[in-house]
């Protein structure tokens, strides 16, 4: 029987096909079979033996969980029931009605909606709560079953029973699923000073034809004196998409990234085989300690090649390849065969899986770490992932509006302001009114701030008085606490600026989707603000990338 294998060269992602790797050493095909007899042995004697009913598919499934974590978290065993994801990269389409979904206090929340498809036509809004799917209740729901049901082949039906912030009761809607294709690219436009940018969220199929689209589309709008790809938080995915998309920049025949594992004919060097459709255009690339993979390839090889600036902060660091095996009964078995290397030759992988330490992984040290040099010889270095040519932090949130933000205020806020207004100004800003208002609302919501050191005032004040500390002692001791908390009624106001900034943004994606929220975020993107100034400032750019003479 034939089977298929897939590459897999980001967290969740796939690439070109590999072949099937042959066990030629004697040794290893004996000590595979005999391990082989012995489970099964142990296997079938436990789930017919055992003194309670055990159920054979869930001693089958821990046995082989058990084992694959052993190796790396990337080699995993999937079902048919885990392995929606790994298809949906590989076909870049799903049947369904058209929006994303997520959990929030125990309620099953519309967490976006794509346009042009049913959910959008019919009216369904970021916010929205799914109380049934057909017959089903969804409160008990995991999140994977959830979206099983709403899935389906396309042309079927599908009804939902939303409830909706400010309506007094639920209401009905039928949805009829269509074939949905995810986009790569939820944003892309043209800053301040002809820059431009584009933002690419993931490496699946056609997500190299969207990139292309939209530099070709802002190429057509004016003359770009610069480019942003913003691959922050993006987790990679497939590895023809990473190549393809490096294609774009770097010249013909440029060696983009290669593989080598431990089979010969894992061994593969990608090359671009085009010419570039923006070759001169300046380039700065975002990225962070969420840019993984097929991101930290694409990123790898611009760096490499000398062809733009990295900005940011260290990335993820995963610098290996999975396959994809299919197994019988519809399960596949994802696992790591390979790593990758990028034109220098470095490999970015941070953790070293063979390297075991009680159990724990190794981060290989920095002392350890070799330099390699890219085409013009500035100095980069391998394990570690992708260290930016200008290290710039990005946004650092303080722990009041934290709290805010892991309490879900901003999200059900936005939601409840979207319910009570038509639509908002162009250019809308979260001003003083939309302040005080959050404020009454995340009061009237249960919100309240201890902060750590609040509580430390309260355990000092108990241990103050039942020490018997002399009174003037306690009494300095509650007036510092009242001070504290003096200081802690006044944070709306003191951090209102970061509130407006969240605030702003989360409303202008209920109003306008996932573009304007980025957009909107853009405003107060330090690290975006960073890579503007920098290509707009030619001499330091070149300097940047050791290109100044």
């Amino acid at each position: 029987m034939r089977r298929r294998f897939f590459t897999i060269i980001a967290v969740l992602a796939i690439g070109a096909s590999l072949g099937f790797v042959v066990i030629q050493n004697s040794d290893t095909f004996f000590e595979v079979k005999r391990g082989i007899d012995l489970f099964g042995t142990v296997y079938k004697d436990v789930a017919e033996n055992y003194v309670d009913p055990v159920s054979p598919q869930m001693l089958m499934r821990k046995g082989i969980d058990a084992m694959l974590a052993s190796l790396d978290p990337y080699t995993v065993y999937m079902d048919k029931d885990n392995s929606g994801e790994i298809d949906l990269l590989t076909s870049g389409k799903y049947g369904g009605i058209g929006v994303s979904i997520g959990t929030a206090n125990g309620k099953v929340i519309i967490t976006g909606v794509i346009d042009g498809y049913s959910a959008q036509r019919q009216g369904l809004r970021i916010g929205d709560q799914i109380l049934k799917i057909d017959t089903t209740d969804v409160s008990s729901l995991k999140l994977d079953g959830v979206s099983n049901l709403v899935r389906g082949e396309p042309g079927t039906q599908v009804k939902l029973t939303i409830k909706r912030e400010g309506d007094e009761k639920p209401f009905e809607v039928m949805l009829v699923r269509s074939e949905i294709r995810v986009k790569s690219v939820s944003y892309y436009g043209i800053l301040d000073s002809n820059i431009g940018f584009i933002k690419l969220d993931q490496f699946s199929r056609g997500s190299d034809q969207e990139v292309r689209n939209a530099l070709t589309d802002l190429m057509a709008r004016t003359k770009l004196r610069g480019l942003i790809l913003d691959l922050r938080n993006n987790p990679g995915g497939l590895l023809e998409a990473a190549v393809n998309i490096a294609e774009l920049f770097v010249p013909k025949g440029s060696v983009i990234v290669m593989t080598k594992g431990r089979d010969p004919s894992s061994d593969r060097k990608y090359v671009s085989d085009q010419d570039p459709i923006a070759p001169n255009v300046p380039l700065a690339v975002l990225v962070n300690g969420n840019t993984a993979s097929a991101s930290e390839i694409v990123s790898g090889a611009l760096q490499d090649l000398d062809r733009g600036v990295v900005v940011g902060t260290n990335t993820f660091g995963k610098g290996l390849v999975q396959t994809i095996l299919p197994l019988d009964y519809n399960a596949q078995l994802k696992i790591t065969t390979a790593r990758y290397y990028t034109p220098s030759g470095r490999c970015i992988q941070k953790i070293n899986y063979d390297r075991r330490r009680d159990g724990e992984s190794a981060i290989i040290p920095d002392s350890l770490r070799k330099e390699f040099r890219t085409a013009d010889g500035r100095g980069v270095y391998e394990a570690g992932g992708i260290t930016p040519d200008s290290i710039v932090v990005g946004e650092h949130h303080s722990n009041f509006v934290l709290q805010l933000m892991r309490g879900g205020y901003f999200f059900n806020y936005a939601t409840d302001f979207r319910s009570k207004h038509d639509s908002i100004p162009a250019h809308f800003t979260a001003g003083k009114e939309v302040l005080e208002d959050f404020r009454d609302y995340a009061n009237k919501n249960g919100f309240t701030y201890i902060s750590r050191l609040s509580q430390l005032m309260d355990d000092a004040e108990q241990i103050a008085s039942s020490s018997n500390y002399a009174p003037s002692v306690q009494k300095d001791v509650h007036d510092l606490a009242d001070k504290i908390a003096t200081e802690e009624r006044g944070l709306f106001e003191k951090h209102s600026e970061e509130i407006s900034q969240l605030l702003t943004a989360e409303i202008e994606g209920r109003f306008g989707g996932d573009s304007a929220q980025v957009r909107a975020a853009l405003r107060y993107d330090n690290q975006a603000k960073v890579a503007r100034a920098m290509l707009e400032d030619s001499p330091l750019y070149l300097r940047v990338l050791g290109l100044a003479h």
